[in-house]
């Protein structure tokens, strides 16, 4: 949808937190080259400020056509709440509205379908006022009691479709319709995270009629009716979707700059899994816009006049190796801090990324809301590494590989192949650990190992960046959670007293105990960069991203050439 403050940056340079910028609606100049290695500190914000980048004016908007984007990899479940995926909620963006959005510059919910909202006192109450002459494009209502029902599916599932509850929707009790046109939200435990809840893509509203579709009903795009500003028009499976405009659409968030319908025509979602061929899809006019650029693709692009674009997942985790402890081999937290201490971040960022990446200073990015600075914490370091491991009674072996009670410190790690840079920066962390005596075994980017290595808690490591609208306790603090497999005591109360406390100082402190306590005291996230997307936009292309770095197809055009 439209973003009230869009974020990201324009070939490689960071826009500043919380700047509003019309990202890609800038021009790259023809002559304008990268460094395809960064040389900027370690945790700080990468390139020049945004007003360096050498660009063009954006113009007015231009009316109609068609814009082909090219995703990754292909999508069979479409369910609402499974859009915890790029390749869905960058879709479904544009499908479905949401109660609020997500306004980064003011880092807080405004108002969309819900025109007003507030909660009492100690947030287990929240009122919601739903914006009058609304529809699904079935034609249905998107009025109070179509919201009670998406409210009841996001907080208990749909049993009889085998749905699943939102995990961001912790504490959900009960909603009730007041008067018309409100909705009054009941939850059995305080939750001060539940209104931006209701600004993710996995909360976004469908028909009563697709509410009582089966499993598969809910899972086809093309039975799915929303009320967002494009519509399902057509599928071929595994190569692409087609979205047209929606006719009358006039309901975008607060404060945006196109509160109507797209100027577009139609957007064409097509698939392209080789990375190799996506910026050359950009340069030959084949897509408009593409997701996932090599960092030694970037310049090339850039210098063709074509664009660069780093939207920047303030919404999400940063990249990191979620540690699990289930083999029993990481157990000591000692040992966990020592593979923190072994990573050299700074040579990831100088042979591995590019300019468009920022590395990490905490489990949560930069732009994001209560954010503090642990990059002190995570200096390279092997010597500290190594004494560590020494302490906690791991020696080495005669090949280098430290042992402990006969047994090898051999590690896993899993990720899936969404991130291109993900398995190169493995690589270099496997020879990074093996100087400490760690042995790595890089399963990075292989998507069928990862089907049976993320629920499986032996597997030490799940590389990966997690969309954190409910905060971090809905995705570290389940017993099941496949993030680290491990419900931890004290982590555990941090999060029920972030959900308990009022924004302000008492729970930005809450936010820094959990952040020291995730990265530098367990160290159950072994961080690495902050989340970022990195889009190829042909020359002609107008197109801004939400702070979790969707592309904006309601406010996007394009002009001649």
């Amino acid at each position: 949808m439209v973003s009230p403050a869009p974020t990201g940056r324009i070939n490689g340079r960071p826009n500043g937190p919380r700047t509003p910028l019309r990202i890609a609606a800038l021009f790259a100049a023809a002559a304008l080259t990268l460094t395809g290695c960064g040389s900027g500190a370690q945790g700080g914000s990468a390139g020049a400020n945004a007003a360096d980048a050498q660009a063009s004016p954006a113009g007015e908007p231009v009316d109609g056509g068609t814009l082909v984007y090219a995703e990754v990899t292909p999508i069979n479940n479409w369910q609402t709440q499974a859009a915890r995926f790029y390749e869905k909620s960058n879709v479904l963006n544009s499908v479905l509205d949401r109660l609020t959005y997500f306004d980064p510059e003011k880092g807080e919910p405004v108002p969309w379908i819900a025109s007003a909202f507030s909660a009492n006192a100690d947030s287990t109450e929240f009122t919601f006022t739903i914006r009058p002459g609304v529809t699904f494009s079935d034609g249905t209502a998107l009025d109070a009691a179509a919201v009670k029902a998406n409210l009841d599916s996001f907080g208990h599932g749909i049993p009889a479709a085998q749905i699943q509850p939102n995990v961001d929707f912790a504490g959900y009790q009960t909603s009730e319709v007041i008067g018309t046109d409100q909705v009054k939200v009941t939850l059995d435990a305080p939750n001060s995270n539940f209104l931006r809840a209701t600004s993710s893509v996995t909360a976004g509203l469908v028909s009563p009629a697709t509410l009582q579709k089966d499993a598969a009903g809910q899972s086809a795009i093309s039975s799915i009716s929303g009320s967002g500003p494009f519509v399902y028009e057509s599928e071929k499976p595994d190569e692409e979707v087609v979205l047209a405009k929606r006719d009358g659409y006039a309901w975008a968030p607060e404060g945006a700059d196109n509160p109507g319908e797209a100027h577009l025509d139609k957007v064409v979602i097509k698939y392209l899994p080789e990375v190799a061929h996506r910026a050359g899809a950009v340069q030959s006019g084949q897509v408009d816009l593409v997701r996932g650029l090599q960092p030694v693709d970037e310049a090339a692009l850039a210098a063709s006049g074509n664009q660069v674009v780093a939207a920047d997942g303030v919404d999400l985790t940063v990249n990191m190796a979620a540690v699990r402890i289930g083999s029993g081999k990481l157990a000591d937290p000692a040992v966990r801090q020592a593979l923190q201490a072994g990573i050299d971040r700074q040579s990831i960022k100088d042979t591995v990324l590019s300019e468009s990446y920022t590395l990490a200073g905490s489990v949560l990015n930069h732009q994001a809301p209560g954010f503090v600075d642990l990059s002190a914490d995570l200096a390279y370091d092997p010597d500290k590494a190594k004494k560590l491991l020494d302490d906690a009674g791991w020696q080495p072996g005669s090949d280098g590989i430290r042992e402990k009670d006969g047994e090898k410190l051999e590690v896993t790690v899993t990720s899936s192949n969404n991130s291109v840079v993900i398995k190169p920066a493995f690589e270099l962390i496997e020879q990074q650990w093996r100087q400490i005596g760690v042995k790595l075994n890089n399963r990075a980017g292989d998507n069928t190992f990862l089907t049976t290595a993320m629920p499986d808690p032996n597997v030490e490591f799940y590389g990966t960046r997690q969309f954190i609208y409910g905060g971090l306790g809905p995705i570290f603090e389940p017993a099941n959670n496949t993030m680290t497999h491990t419900s931890d005591p004290e982590l555990n109360a941090l999060f029920a007293a972030e959900r308990a406390a009022a924004p302000g100082p008492e729970r930005d402190k809450i936010l820094a105990a959990e952040q020291q306590a995730l990265v530098v005291d367990k160290a159950f996230s072994l961080v690495l960069w902050d989340e970022v997307q990195v889009y190829g936009a042909h020359r002609s292309t107008h197109i801004e991203f939400t702070s979790g770095t969707a592309p904006i197809f309601q406010s996007a055009w394009k002009v001649d050439g």
